[in-house]
């Protein structure tokens, strides 16, 4: 909204007049990507350092919005702009990361627990040629 009490057009979906919107969803596509990324270590590191500076670093994001808006898609980069001026939210995030990235911890061991077996069920090459002993 601008000074004036007017709207862009096509802006409305990125307001939320009230404050309660819920960013649980976009926190969890944002912590998906990050440990896909297996950035998960930097990205905790990161929140924990801005968390004190959150609503400054909100500040900076709006302040940088017409550069970085060539780079990122509008919509998302203000719902992360908004998400940031809460320390809660970042908070949530943090654990929101750190859930998706013992998630993936579990899936990888299945996964390599699963590969294990598989190898020690398969019989090798040379295995065919050996005599038995029977």
């Amino acid at each position: 909204m601008s000074l004036s009490g007017h709207t862009q057009p096509g802006s409305q979906d990125l307001i939320d007049i009230d404050g309660s919107e819920d960013f649980s969803e976009f926190m969890g596509k944002i912590a998906k990507e990050i440990v896909q990324r297996q950035l998960t270590v930097p990205a905790i590191i990161f929140l924990e350092t801005i968390k004190p500076l959150s609503f400054l670093g909100n500040q900076v994001l709006i302040f940088a919005n017409p550069i970085v808006s060539l780079v990122v898609q509008s919509g998302n980069y203000y719902k992360f702009v908004r998400m940031l001026e809460d320390r809660e939210n970042v908070e949530k995030l943090t654990i929101a990361i750190e859930e998706e990235n013992a998630l993936e911890v579990q899936r990888r061991s299945e996964l390599k627990l699963a590969h294990r077996k598989e190898k020690k069920d398969r019989k090798s090459f040379w295995s065919r040629f050996r005599r038995k002993s029977d």
